[in-house]
């Protein structure tokens, strides 16, 4: 089976200064995610798609823009893309931004060896669980805030925060402290799975955002 990818374009919803740019090396997409139907039917096909990305870089909602022909491609295109695409978010002034991304993967089957072409997430089943996400509200955000803070969270065995680290600066060292400020006193170990134990590790993308006052 060869499965290829392709983003053709990532554009803000409004004029921004810095685009989304899709987050780590490994592919969103493998040979494993083929579905088990529509590989029994020999069904092959390339899939358009067009995501809304959030300000944390999440992908929040997915449309197929160009039908492969076969249900089942089109909507597995678009379940593995809101699962596990992940992008540093579009900016402007420094604020982060909702955006739109437009991209197209293809299916396609035969003796070819598995090629691995993408940008973020794990091998079928194998995917990472998603970063968690914390919204926080700030009386005004400095001038050097440049994107939501991803920090790492380590656990004790009573699943309290024992250690918080920045892994993604927001460009500013007080805006990282509070977010791990936060976390240390929000933050839970997440399970991995039903009836597994809790995990030691987590991510967070902490986001932040300037109260607006409410107008007389």
């Amino acid at each position: 089976m060869l499965l290829v990818m392709a983003l053709l374009a990532a554009q803000a919803t409004t004029e921004a200064s810095v685009k989304p740019i899709p987050r780590g090396d490994a592919p969103w997409i493998t040979n494993d995610d083929y579905p088990v139907e529509e590989a029994r039917a020999h069904h092959e096909g390339v899939v358009g798609f067009a995501l809304q990305v959030d300000v944390l870089g999440h992908a929040v909602k997915c449309d197929v823009t160009a039908t492969s022909g076969y249900v089942g491609l089109d909507k597995q295109t678009c379940f593995l893309m809101m699962r596990r695409a992940r992008f540093n978010p579009a900016l402007e002034n420094g604020r982060a931004l909702d955006s739109r991304v437009t991209g197209n993967f293809t299916w396609r089957l035969g003796n070819a060896p598995p090629y691995r072409n993408g940008v973020d997430g794990g091998v079928g089943v194998a995917a990472p669980v998603p970063p968690g996400a914390l919204q926080l509200t700030v009386e005004r955000l400095p001038s050097d805030y440049r994107q939501p803070a991803r920090a790492s969270v380590s656990f004790g065995t009573d699943q309290r925060v024992v250690d918080c680290r920045v892994l993604e600066s927001s460009g500013n060292s007080a805006i990282d402290r509070a977010a791990c400020g936060q976390l240390r006193a929000l933050a839970t170990a997440p399970s991995l799975k039903a009836g597994a134990a809790a995990a030691k590790t987590a991510e967070y993308i902490v986001s932040f955002r300037a109260d607006t006052p409410a107008k007389p």
